[in-house]
C-alpha cells in the first residue's frame, strides 16, 4: 500500500471521529481531490478485505473509520464504558425514528425505565433533550449520526437506519438458520 494511503488509514484510526478531507489532505500533504482518490481506494480495500472496520464517506465530506455496525451486538461489551445496553441501543433507535418525540410519550409507548436510558444517552450525547412544558423534546445529535455512519439529514437517517435494521435482522436470521455457523 502507498504511504499516503498508510497514513490516511492511521489518521482515520488514530481521530476516533469523522475527519473532514481538508483535514486529511493536510496530513499527507496533498490536494483534497488526491486525498479523496486515496481515500476511495482505501475504502475499496476494506470493502474487498470483508474484515470488521469499515471506511465510511459522511455527508459534508468527512471520513470514518468503524466498526461494521453488525458486529455491535457480539463485541459491545468489550468496549470500555461506551457500550449502550441492548434496551438503551433499542430506546436510541425508537428516538432516532419517532424523532421529534416526547420523553412523556416514549415512557408512555417503552416504559419508565427509558428515563435511565435517556439520561445515558445525554450524557454520551447521542440525544439532545429540550425541555417543553412538563416533558422534554428528544432528537439525536451529529455525534449520533456520526458515530453511526448516518446521514445528518433526518429524512434520510430515518431511512439509513431502517436499511440498516432490517439488513442485521436479516443476517441474524440467516445466522439462526445456520446455528451461527459461516457457510
Amino acid at each position: 500500500m502507498d504511504d499516503d494511503i498508510v497514513t490516511l488509514e492511521a489518521a482515520l484510526y488514530v481521530a476516533g471521529r469523522p475527519l473532514t478531507i481538508t483535514e486529511l489532505a493536510a496530513i499527507i500533504g496533498k490536494a483534497e481531490s488526491t486525498a479523496e482518490k486515496l481515500l476511495e481506494e482505501l475504502e475499496y480495500e476494506y470493502q474487498k478485505r470483508n474484515g470488521a472496520l469499515e471506511i465510511v464517506r459522511l455527508p459534508r465530506d468527512r471520513y470514518v473509520m468503524q466498526l461494521k455496525p453488525e458486529l455491535t451486538p457480539r463485541v459491545g461489551k468489550l468496549i470500555p464504558g461506551g457500550l449502550l445496553s441492548f434496551a438503551t441501543l433499542q430506546t436510541l433507535v425508537y428516538i432516532a425514528l419517532k424523532q421529534p418525540i416526547l420523553q412523556s410519550e416514549l415512557a408512555m409507548q417503552r416504559g419508565t425505565q427509558v428515563y435511565d436510558h435517556i439520561r445515558e444517552l445525554v450524557e454520551k450525547k447521542f440525544v439532545e433533550a429540550t425541555p417543553q412544558g412538563r416533558s422534554k423534546i428528544l432528537r439525536t445529535t451529529t455525534l449520533f449520526a456520526d458515530y453511526f455512519g448516518l446521514d445528518h439529514d433526518v429524512v434520510r437517517m430515518k431511512a439509513q437506519l431502517r436499511y440498516k435494521m432490517k439488513q442485521i435482522l436479516q443476517q441474524q436470521s440467516a445466522e439462526g438458520m445456520t446455528g451461527g455457523r459461516s457457510t
